[in-house]
């Protein structure tokens, strides 16, 4: 047995010479290549598969023993064969050695097929991966093996060997259908909890099978989050995001430049997963570079006479084309499914290291905009970069190819295309050097853009109270069209690199057939055309491709240097004591023990600053005893705040030295900041937090924090959700839900930093007795406590006292009786004795609370899942006219020009491979009609046209449409958001609104515009490619209609599952975007509440959950591309089959191969686009949605627009007035006027008749929550008025109702509790009159008025940047007070010069004599600063408003004695009318009650 019959198997080349039709591969090359090799490969890689399963443990249970056993015989049997064709091959004569080496081989990789197989079963869940793949490349090998066996088989022994081969190969089928068989049901794990894609073997990866079920649910249901798959755990680890990190930090890579650092960190961290996909892709690219040499063999065959050979050679040209394109579809399918899984690797990664760095951030650069532009519109352009990662390598290397190729086909002439190629690269790379650059300029004005939104979502309220909402939409809509200018720049650069990118593939082939024209026939033409394109193709792709790889670099520098940025460092030192300070039982922690002489913190030389220059407290040296009430006061702007973060450790600049003792360095700390920190949840999930829940110390809390009447009077309780920032809540109301936080946290240490600031005087008292006085929660605890605290009345009860002067030292310390008796600062406060203060403290413990519903929204359904108003038809086939809204915002003339252009790119292309089949018809006949030079110059014109319209579709679309759809978009967008109810912002999650700013218009500015620029150009394209393959035989053209149903049907079954995807995909970010912006604002609070790692864990949860759709949705595209390439095969079969069969025309098809081999990315093109756009465009229909179904706070009648000087008198009247800020409540009290009393306690304002005469001053005085706020709200307009009462309020006899509410807003003056600012970077200026109408000396007088004008001065003038966060409180709300001075004085200007151009007359019957009046509304603005500021701003506030009507909310019942009347409210109604120095007489009077209870606070 030796198969020598024909001499030529023993030479080493591929094809056989002189016998088997001359259609074969030689025995050597077969056994070297077809057997030794892949055998050698496999045996090294099943010993290391081997050893890596050994190691694992069972999954599968003995449920499964059967499959095991019955794989088992089958890879014995064999195994059995390989040894006997061993056997046979030793009495073989000539090739002895070469036989014998492969059938050994063979023989031992079946040992290992039987070693794999056991090993496999038991310990993995899915199929072996490797065993299918083997299996299958061999079983084809072995097929071409066991043809040439047989037709060279002469004799007996010859013919009995090829038997035995045959059955080998029928039982190596029979084990691979073995081995892919699925083990789900003997799995030893919860299959809801795994995805099928974690048990599929290699062929339902190829084809992502494992995706039918999503699709079947997708097209027959509407899907929720549920019901997706859920993420394979290798995806996002924990593990990964610390590695990064560990990776960054390491020295060679930290600060290197366009964030190669990062680059280098994230490569080692994924390395195994960014070069799985490097294999499947080495296939794509061996399957694509069969396509020339098959039509290189196919035109030759057509060529030839037809005969026995050549129908022979035209069925195994069918069955290289099912080979080639299944191929190329399925190592598609594996590669892109390998990437896109480290893609989403490389997202999880990212976000979860920027999280963990926002909570190791300073506080002092914790910035909201940053770390959500780059967890988000980051991120998605890194992913967006990375896409085609591979392709920059594959790329190259298939170019090299292609080029050498070529080489072979023209000689020399191959320079040509390599010239035009080396001018193109040379001048992309010039223009390459821009992108990074201007991409970093565009994501800092998208970061800026976000930030800012979110901050106006997060003080909506506030904004609207002191008038700015106008001017902050101006300014966000001004950023937005300065980020769509700055991003038009970077896709400048993007549109002239995409035409260098193309021009290879059109000037490459004139190029060459310039040089080659002479010797050109029909199979040179077409086989140099092939060769082009896959010369050009790749290149055009790396174009193309380059501007967003450099981008993404760019933005993995934005992230390196935000993760690189100092993080914060705890600088206290902790130090032993001899015993623990304190129990947690006991009446009297705070009698005299050995715990006196014991602190717990102490600053020795302490220098502390929020930047190395600005050192904000000086030569602190300070001792706070254990277990003991330490109290910090002093003016504004000494300090008090910093000390608080100097004792947690947070402030960035430190000098001295920090001690605390060893019992509270490593405790939690019960903080409460001047600002209180409250996420968008209920009211008892604010106070949990991520704290075990006890209910005996969760009610002690809310009892200790006054917050059981509040609670008491809500339907939901503390299920209420608090909204945006605290929205739904007063002041008081969010300070006590901040304090009931600390107190429920298990700690003995607590810093309040001025948290009795927003509570009425009887509510302060309370809350002081409960919390800190003798027998207070805190005093059972032997809590160690600092309060810092403008509520100088209370330092009696303090155990120490620090006080700060106003240059950040400190000026005095000690026990309150030795301060007392200095003559000192204390001592200058007047503050009476302790015993003069103190009351029964069961009187205060059973006071009943009398508060309304105030500011608390009583049945708040808080949005979870995500934003949308689609019902459940639109989220299955989408919203009808979806389309024509979002083509009206791109211009008529834009789409009429994009069209075009479109068309002329569809001609051009296509028209120019008709025009070679003229020339090689003219070629092939012998007798030329026309010259070579005529032919090429007409290609050449196709060729550049079809660039040039190209060109002209994408500058239309980057450069015109998208400006003008981006800016119209967000502005419809914005002024919904600007004039929604506030109830809106109560009841919808941050994360939800900042998501519409920010990914939804991320996907309208990239994805949008770039899937129909390409979707408009590949559908012009396809018409032609049609056209061409229909050339080649109209047989084919018949197919169309049944292909174009087929790929109806598949973008339809696709759709619908994609478009939900993409829906899901934006609401599941929502959850996310709101806990990094919980995160971001409340950092100090996590970290002393030690909340860190709770807070990473909840993050990796919704990172995880937000990343299933956005894999799944990823998947399901390339499933799509997939099944378009399938189709694809079909095609190509049908072409060969039809072209060898038929003996179609060798040009045409030829031309129609050509167009082939870029139809199949074609049609997967126009689907992919077209499913981009429908799941891309839910952006627009969520924006759309969100513009059509958020109600606008102004109603149709809302049109008066008063004169000018409206109001000029002030006069108000308010006439059996009532408000909720429920829907509910309104909708049942509306028109029934005779329930309200019935309704009552669910009213924010009840029944209020109250008369305002011009020019008085009216204070309203209250508990925490008796409607005080919501009466401020009702006159602007913010809180609107039941409807049978709504023309029950006038100001200057105008009914309040029909006034526009902006301009209600523009006209009143209103300073609100929490001061507003414009974004950082803000000038002064412009921070004090946004709307740009006064002087710079008007401005800088106001604030010399306030006692500013020294701290602006020291910063540089008015002219420069304001950033808010180095203001303390006190300063932001005279900086407050100071913009209302301005808005006086600026409208008493323009009253003025009004009233100048007036005759005598005109101003006697227009004007009063309060010829400069108006409306001042005040809400706390004295809140958080101390008391000689206090009455230096009421000084003020008399002074420069003395014309006005002023009503003023205030707390501190000192400050009103001087007003002309006050009004006392409870539970939403006016209780008490009068003079406050009568009022105060009145024995049992609410007002005498609550300046007695208060101390005159």
């Amino acid at each position: 047995m030796d198969f020598s019959a024909c001499a030529d198997d023993s030479s080493f080349g591929t094809a056989v010479r002189g016998c088997r039709d001359n259609f074969d591969f030689t025995l050597r090359f077969e056994r070297i290549f077809f057997g030794l090799v892949p055998a050698a490969v496999f045996i090294a890689l099943g010993l290391t598969r081997g050893l890596v399963l050994a190691g694992r443990p069972k999954v599968v249970t003995l449920g499964g023993s059967v499959l095991k056993i019955v794989k088992l015989a089958a890879t014995i049997l064999y195994g059995a064969l390989c040894l006997t064709l061993l056997v046979f091959s030793t009495k073989s004569n000539q090739s002895k050695a070469l036989f014998a080496s492969s059938t050994s081989l063979g023989f031992i990789s079946s040992l290992c097929i039987i070693f794999v197989s056991f090993l496999e079963h038991p310990r993995s869940p899915r199929p072996s991966i490797l065993l299918s793949g083997y299996l299958l490349l061999t079983i084809l090998f072995d097929i071409a093996q066991t043809r040439t066996l047989w037709l060279a088989s002469v004799t007996p022994e010859e013919s009995t060997f090829s038997r035995v081969v045959t059955a080998a190969v029928v039982v190596k089928a029979a084990v691979l259908v073995l081995e892919c068989q699925h083990k789900t049901k003997w799995i030893n794990w919860d299959p809801k909890q795994h995805s099928p894609e974690e048990t599929t073997g290699l062929f339902g990866l190829a084809t992502l099978g494992w995706l039918q079920r999503l699709f079947r649910s997708g097209y027959s249901k509407v899907l929720i989050l549920e019901d997706l798959y859920p993420l394979d755990g290798r995806i996002i680890t924990e593990r990964l995001q610390f590695e990064l990190l560990e990776r960054l930090e390491a020295t060679k890579s930290k600060g290197q430049r366009y964030g190669l650092g990062l680059t280098k960190a994230l490569a080692r961290t994924l390395s195994f997963a960014l070069l799985l996909p490097m294999i499947p892709r080495l296939g794509l690219t061996a399957f694509r570079f069969c396509q020339p040499f098959l039509i290189r063999r196919l035109l030759k065959l057509l060529q030839k006479p037809e005969d026995h050979d050549a129908r022979n050679s035209g069925y195994g040209l069918i069955g290289a084309t099912i080979i080639i394109y299944t191929g190329m579809a399925s190592s598609t399918a594996l590669y892109w499914y390998l990437h896109e899984r480290a893609l989403c690797m490389t997202r999880g990664s990212l976000v979860g290291a920027v999280y963990k760095k926002t909570t190791k951030t300073r506080l002092s650069v914790s910035g909201e905009s940053a770390a959500i532009t780059l967890m988000s519109a980051d991120v998605e352009r890194i992913r967006l970069g990375f896409l085609n990662l591979h392709e920059f390598w594959a790329n190259t290397v298939e170019v090299a190819i292609a080029t050498w190729l070529l080489e072979r086909q023209l000689g020399l002439a191959f320079l040509a295309p390599l010239i035009v190629v080396i001018v193109c690269i040379s001048l992309a790379s010039f223009a390459n050097r821009w992108t990074g650059i201007r991409q970093r300029a565009w994501m800092d004005r998208i970061q800026s853009r976000v930030g800012l939104t979110a901050n106006v979502i997060s003080h909506m309220k506030h904004l609207r109270i002191s008038g700015l909402a106008a001017p902050v939409e101006s300014l966000i809509q001004k950023m937005r069209v300065d980020e769509l200018k700055s991003a038009a720049k970077f896709r400048t650069i993007y549109i002239i690199v995409v035409t260098l990118g193309y021009l290879p593939m059109a000037l490459s082939t004139v190029m060459t057939f310039a040089v080659t024209s002479e010797g050109l026939d029909v199979s040179s033409i077409f086989t140099s055309v092939s060769y082009i394109l896959l010369l050009a193709d790749p290149l055009s792709y790396l174009f193309q491709n380059t501007p967003n790889l450099l981008a993404a670099f760019a933005c993995l520098h934005r992230i390196q240097t935000f993760l690189e940025q100092p993080q914060r460092v705890d600088f206290r030192m902790a130090y032993s004591q001899d015993s623990e300070t304190g129990s947690e039982t006991g009446s009297s922690a705070y009698a005299d023990s050995e715990h006196d002489t014991k602190s717990a913190i102490s600053i020795t030389g302490g220098n502390f600053g929020w930047e190395t220059n600005k050192i904000a407290l000086k030569d602190i040296n300070l001792t706070i005893p254990s277990s003991r009430l330490t109290m910090v006061v002093g003016p504004i702007a000494s300090g008090k705040s910093t000390l608080c973060t100097v004792l947690l450790g947070e402030i960035p600049v430190s000098r001295g030295h920090v001690s605390l003792s060893s019992n509270f360095m490593s405790r939690k700390v019960g903080y409460c900041g001047q600002t209180p920190y409250l996420s968008n949840a209920s009211i008892k999930e604010n106070i949990i937090g991520f704290s075990p829940f006890n209910q005996a110390r969760y009610d002690e809390a809310v009892k200790a924090s006054m917050l059981e009447q509040d609670l008491s009077i809500l339907p939901k309780g503390d299920d209420t959700s608090v909204g945006s920032s605290g929205i739904s809540l007063s002041g008081g109301q969010k300070q006590r839900v901040s304090i009931a936080r600390a107190l429920y946290l298990d700690t003995n240490f607590f810093i309040f930093d001025d948290i009795l600031s927003g509570l009425d005087a009887d509510t302060e008292a309370q809350v002081f007795e409960r919390v800190f006085g003798p027998n207070g929660i805190l005093r059972h605890r032997n809590a160690t406590v600092v309060l810092c605290t403008h509520s100088i009345r209370h330092l009696p009860a303090a155990d120490h006292v620090i006080a700060l002067g106003e240059h950040g030292t400190i000026v005095e310390q000690g026990s309150f009786s030795d301060l007392a008796a200095n003559e000192n600062y204390i001592q200058g406060l007047d503050i009476k004795p302790l015993e003069a203060e103190k009351r029964d403290s069961t009187q205060i413990t059973d006071t009943k609370v009398a508060i309304s519903a105030s500011t608390v929204v009583a049945t708040p359904k808080k949005v979870a899942a995500g934003f949308s108003h689609m019902d459940e038809r639109s989220r299955l086939v989408g919203v009808s006219n979806i389309h024509r809204h979002y083509i009206a915002s791109l211009g008529k003339t834009s789409v009429l020009a994009f069209t075009i252009f479109g068309v002329g790119w569809g001609f051009f292309y296509n028209f120019a491979n008709i025009w070679l089949t003229f020339w090689a018809k003219d070629v092939a006949s012998g007798t030329s009609s026309r010259s070579n030079s005529f032919y090429i110059g007409i290609y050449a014109l196709f060729q550049v046209a079809y660039v040039a319209s190209m060109f002209f579709c994408f500058l239309i679309c980057f450069r015109l449409m998208i400006k003008v759809s981006g800016s119209k978009l967000h502005k419809d967008a914005l002024k919904t958001m600007i004039n929604a109810p506030l109830r809106f912002f109560a009841t919808t999650d941050t994360g939800l609104i900042i998501n519409l700013f920010s990914q939804d218009m991320t996907l309208i500015d990239n994805e949008l515009p770039l899937a129909i620029t390409n979707l408009a150009l590949d559908v012009c394209n396809a018409i032609g490619m049609a056209a061409v393959i229909a050339t080649s035989s109209p047989y084919l053209a018949i197919a169309y209609p049944f292909m174009l149903v087929i790929l109806y049907w598949v973008q339809k079954f696709y759709l619908r599952t994609s478009r939900q995807l993409r829906l899901l995909d934006l609401e599941a970010k929502s959850p996310l975007y709101s806990h990094f912006l919980d995160t971001i604002n409340g950092v100090a609070t996590f970290r002393a509440f030690g909340w860190i790692q709770d807070g990473i864990d909840l993050n990796q949860s919704l990172l995880s959950i937000s990343l299933k759709p956005t894999y799944l949705l990823a998947m399901v595209q390339r499933w799509l591309g997939f099944a378009l390439q399938m189709i694809v095969a079909v095609l190509a079969v049908t072409v060969v089959t039809l072209a060898t069969q038929l003996r179609s025309s060798t040009a045409m098809t030829g031309a129609s191969l050509i167009t082939l081999m870029t139809l199949g990315n074609i049609l997967n093109y126009i689907v992919r686009w077209y499913t981009q756009i429908e799941t891309s465009i839910g952006a627009v229909s969520r924006l759309k949605s969100f513009s059509d179904h958020v109600k606008s706070e102004s109603l149709e009648v809302e049109n008066v627009i008063p004169p000018a000087e409206w109001p000029m008198q002030g006069a108000i009247e308010l006439n059996g007035v009532s408000a909720s800020y429920d829907e509910e409540e309104k909708d049942e009290n509306d028109g029934n006027e005779n329930e309200i009393s019935e309704k009552g306690p669910n009213l924010a304002l009840n029944n209020l008749n109250l008369t305002i005469q011009p020019g008085e001053k009216i204070a309203i005085c209250g508990r925490s929550g008796s409607g005080k706020s919501s009466t401020i709200l009702l006159l602007l307009r913010l809180l609107d008025p039941l409807s049978f009462t709504s023309q029950n309020i006038t100001i200057d006899s105008l009914p309040l109702h029909k006034i526009d509410r902006s301009t209600l807003r523009q006209r009143i003056i209103a300073v609100p509790q929490d001061p507003v600012f414009l974004p950082d970077g803000t000038s002064i200026m412009v921070n004090l009159d946004p709307y740009s109408v006064s002087s710079a000396a008007e401005c800088e007088d106001v604030l010399s008025v306030v006692g500013l004008s020294g701290l602006i001065t020291l910063r540089g003038g008015i002219g420069e940047a304001l950033t808010p966060a180095s203001l303390s409180q006190g300063q932001k709300q005279l900086f407050s007070l100071a913009r209302a001075i301005l808005r006086r004085r600026i409208r008493s200007r323009d009253h003025e010069a009004t009233f100048g151009t007036m005759t005598t007359s005109e101003k006697q019957s227009f004007s009063t004599s309060n010829t400069s009046g108006g409306i001042l509304l005040l809400d706390e603005v004295s809140s958080s600063v101390d008391r000689d500021t206090d009455r230096a701003m009421q000084k003020i506030i008399m002074d420069e408003f003395k014309h006005y009507t002023i009503v003023m909310v205030s707390h501190r019942l000192e400050m009103v004695m001087g007003f002309d009347r006050v009004v006392v409210m409870e539970r939403g109604s006016i209780v008490e009318v009068g003079k406050p120095l009568e009022l105060k007489g009145v024995v049992g009077g609410k007002f005498a009650g609550l300046v007695g209870r208060g101390g005159g606070k």
